[in-house]
Protein backbone atom coordinates (compact mmCIF):
# COMPACT_ATOMS: atom_id res chain seq x y z
CA UNK A 1 0.00 0.00 0.00
CA UNK A 2 2.79 2.42 0.88
CA UNK A 3 4.59 1.63 -2.34
CA UNK A 4 1.46 2.29 -4.37
CA UNK A 5 0.98 5.61 -2.57
CA UNK A 6 4.59 6.56 -3.30
CA UNK A 7 4.24 5.62 -6.98
CA UNK A 8 1.16 7.83 -7.30
CA UNK A 9 2.63 10.73 -5.33
CA UNK A 10 6.00 10.91 -7.11
CA UNK A 11 4.70 11.68 -10.65
CA UNK A 12 2.26 14.18 -9.17
CA UNK A 13 5.13 16.06 -7.52
CA UNK A 14 7.24 16.01 -10.65
CA UNK A 15 4.49 17.37 -12.93
CA UNK A 16 3.06 20.11 -10.70
CA UNK A 17 3.81 23.01 -13.05
CA UNK A 18 2.93 21.37 -16.37
CA UNK A 19 -0.75 22.35 -16.30
CA UNK A 20 0.05 25.96 -15.42
CA UNK A 21 2.13 26.48 -18.54
CA UNK A 22 -0.83 26.10 -20.88
CA UNK A 23 -1.07 24.76 -24.40
CA UNK A 24 0.70 27.70 -26.04
CA UNK A 25 -0.03 31.21 -27.20
CA UNK A 26 -3.65 32.00 -27.91
CA UNK A 27 -4.55 33.20 -31.39
CA UNK A 28 -5.76 36.80 -31.24
CA UNK A 29 -7.87 38.60 -33.74
CA UNK A 30 -6.36 41.80 -35.18
CA UNK A 31 -7.70 44.97 -33.54
CA UNK A 32 -8.84 47.75 -35.88
CA UNK A 33 -6.32 50.56 -36.53
CA UNK A 34 -8.80 53.18 -35.25
CA UNK A 35 -8.69 51.56 -31.81
CA UNK A 36 -4.87 51.73 -31.72
CA UNK A 37 -4.94 55.33 -32.99
CA UNK A 38 -7.28 56.49 -30.21
CA UNK A 39 -5.33 54.59 -27.54
CA UNK A 40 -1.93 55.88 -28.69
CA UNK A 41 -3.24 59.47 -28.76
CA UNK A 42 -3.89 59.23 -24.99
CA UNK A 43 -0.35 58.04 -24.16
CA UNK A 44 2.25 60.51 -22.94
CA UNK A 45 5.26 61.01 -25.20
CA UNK A 46 8.33 59.66 -23.37
CA UNK A 47 6.42 56.77 -21.76
CA UNK A 48 7.99 53.32 -21.54
CA UNK A 49 5.95 51.02 -23.79
CA UNK A 50 5.87 47.38 -24.88
CA UNK A 51 5.21 46.82 -28.59
CA UNK A 52 4.29 43.67 -30.51
CA UNK A 53 3.60 43.63 -34.24
CA UNK A 54 1.36 41.23 -36.11
CA UNK A 55 4.53 39.81 -37.68
CA UNK A 56 5.65 38.56 -34.26
CA UNK A 57 8.31 41.21 -33.56
CA UNK A 58 8.34 42.25 -29.88
CA UNK A 59 10.35 44.99 -28.22
CA UNK A 60 10.33 47.52 -25.40
CA UNK A 61 11.03 51.17 -25.98
CA UNK A 62 10.28 54.82 -25.36
CA UNK A 63 7.37 56.45 -27.17
CA UNK A 64 8.66 59.33 -29.30
CA UNK A 65 5.93 60.32 -31.78
CA UNK A 66 2.23 59.56 -32.18
CA UNK A 67 0.85 60.60 -35.57
CA UNK A 68 -1.96 59.64 -37.95
CA UNK A 69 -0.07 56.75 -39.59
CA UNK A 70 1.42 55.07 -36.51
CA UNK A 71 3.76 55.39 -33.56
CA UNK A 72 7.50 55.95 -33.51
CA UNK A 73 9.35 54.19 -30.71
CA UNK A 74 13.02 54.29 -29.67
CA UNK A 75 13.84 50.64 -28.79
CA UNK A 76 15.43 49.98 -25.41
CA UNK A 77 18.43 47.74 -26.01
CA UNK A 78 22.08 47.36 -25.06
CA UNK A 79 23.16 48.21 -28.59
CA UNK A 80 21.70 51.54 -29.76
CA UNK A 81 19.07 51.16 -32.48
CA UNK A 82 17.39 53.80 -34.63
CA UNK A 83 13.77 54.70 -33.85
CA UNK A 84 11.16 52.40 -35.38
CA UNK A 85 7.91 53.54 -36.92
CA UNK A 86 5.09 51.00 -36.49
CA UNK A 87 1.90 51.58 -38.47
CA UNK A 88 -1.41 51.11 -36.65
CA UNK A 89 -2.48 48.31 -38.99
CA UNK A 90 0.68 46.34 -38.01
CA UNK A 91 0.24 46.75 -34.24
CA UNK A 92 -0.59 43.60 -32.32
CA UNK A 93 0.06 45.06 -28.86
CA UNK A 94 0.80 48.49 -27.45
CA UNK A 95 0.86 48.89 -23.70
CA UNK A 96 2.53 50.92 -21.03
CA UNK A 97 5.42 49.11 -19.38
CA UNK A 98 6.05 49.41 -15.69
CA UNK A 99 9.47 50.87 -14.98
CA UNK A 100 10.16 48.66 -11.96
CA UNK A 101 8.77 46.07 -9.64
CA UNK A 102 7.16 47.15 -6.43
CA UNK A 103 8.68 45.80 -3.19
CA UNK A 104 5.45 43.91 -2.45
CA UNK A 105 5.68 41.97 -5.73
CA UNK A 106 9.25 40.99 -5.04
CA UNK A 107 8.47 39.86 -1.48
CA UNK A 108 5.52 37.80 -2.71
CA UNK A 109 7.71 36.08 -5.32
CA UNK A 110 10.36 35.27 -2.72
CA UNK A 111 7.71 33.89 -0.36
CA UNK A 112 6.19 31.71 -3.08
CA UNK A 113 9.64 30.39 -3.96
CA UNK A 114 10.41 29.49 -0.36
CA UNK A 115 7.07 27.76 0.19
CA UNK A 116 7.23 25.78 -3.04
CA UNK A 117 10.81 24.71 -2.35
CA UNK A 118 9.88 23.53 1.14
CA UNK A 119 6.86 21.66 -0.24
CA UNK A 120 9.00 19.83 -2.80
CA UNK A 121 11.61 18.97 -0.15
CA UNK A 122 9.08 17.58 2.32
CA UNK A 123 7.20 15.77 -0.45
CA UNK A 124 10.38 14.05 -1.59
CA UNK A 125 11.20 13.23 2.05
CA UNK A 126 7.74 11.68 2.45
CA UNK A 127 8.25 9.54 -0.66
CA UNK A 128 11.66 8.37 0.61
CA UNK A 129 10.18 7.36 3.97
CA UNK A 130 7.32 5.53 2.25
CA UNK A 131 9.72 3.59 0.05
CA UNK A 132 12.19 2.79 2.82
CA UNK A 133 9.61 1.46 5.30
CA UNK A 134 8.62 -1.50 3.07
Amino acid sequence: MKRLCALVLLPALLTVHCAARGAGPAVRQQDPPELWRSYAAKLTVGSAVRIATIDGDRFNGTLLVVDESGVTVKPTSRVPEPPRHVAYDHLGQLELRSTGDSPGDRAAAIGIGIVSGAAVFFGALLVMFALSSD
